[in-house]
């Protein structure tokens, strides 16, 4: 009976050390850092990190993926969770992104290029599930330039892969600006900020789902994103503090 015991305390510590996040991919490599110091702080915790659309994330979860949190890349995906009873929490913001123009083919990072001939791909996230391919797209028609450039924008499943395109083969593309404050990405410094007033301010909003209810981590993490030691790390990977 003991060991009964004791294993089954193992198993209950082992649960409520683990926290699963499902994360929108712009904050990938900031959240690497930002792991790693929460870590010092909690030592025995696990922290999976599940990177994607926020829209696609919202459909898994609805689907039952046991995330306990949800980093949303705008307020309304993570609103629609909490309207329809999958969170706890209503939305709240926790950092703010912006949009870089990027080009590794030696093109002009600016809007203005986007109607040069020889520039034939332009890679975006898929504007429907993704909120930085949203702002692009409003972006470009604010601009007064989409009717002309709409054929040669290609859609990525997600921020993330639209920066992996933009790498690999497009001639242009529009990714989140904080990617390139990482170490790894400072290679490619052809790139331009996309003006903020074009388009929606990219408010990025969380919410704790009801996975996480019982778990105590979900809402140390919560609370630590909004804390100054996080915020700090989000200003130094190009996003704007919120307090």
């Amino acid at each position: 009976m003991r060991s009964i015991f004791l294993l089954l305390t193992l198993m209950v510590c082992s649960f409520a050390s683990t926290l699963n996040v499902a994360a929108a991919a712009n904050v990938a490599y900031v959240l690497e850092e930002i792991k790693s110091e929460f870590i010092k702080l909690h030592p025995d915790a696990k922290i999976n990190i599940t990177l994607g659309s926020s829209g696609k994330l919202v459909a898994q979860i609805k689907n039952g993926a046991p995330f306990d949190l949800f980093l949303s890349a705008n307020i309304d995906f993570a609103d629609v969770l909490y309207k329809d009873g999958f969170a706890l929490n209503k939305p709240v913001i926790y950092t703010s992104g912006s949009v870089a123009i990027l080009s590794v083919r030696g093109y002009e990072p600016s809007l203005n290029s986007l109607k040069n001939k020889d520039i034939k791909t332009i890679i975006i996230a898929n504007p429907k599930t993704a909120p930085y391919g949203a702002a692009t797209i409003e972006a470009f028609k604010n601009a007064g330039i989409y009717d002309e450039i709409k054929d040669k924008i290609i859609e990525a499943n997600s921020i993330g892969d639209a920066l992996n395109q933009t790498i690999k083969a497009g001639d242009i593309g529009f990714v989140a600006a904080s990617a390139l404050k990482a170490e790894q990405m400072l290679q490619y410094t052809n790139y331009a900020i996309l003006d903020g007033s074009l388009h929606t301010s990219i408010d990025q909003a969380m919410v704790i789902l009801n996975h996480g209810k019982e778990n105590k981590l979900a809402k140390d993490f919560y609370d630590y994103l909004l804390s100054k030691p996080a915020q700090d790390i989000f200003v130094k990977f190009g996003y704007k503090a919120i307090n």
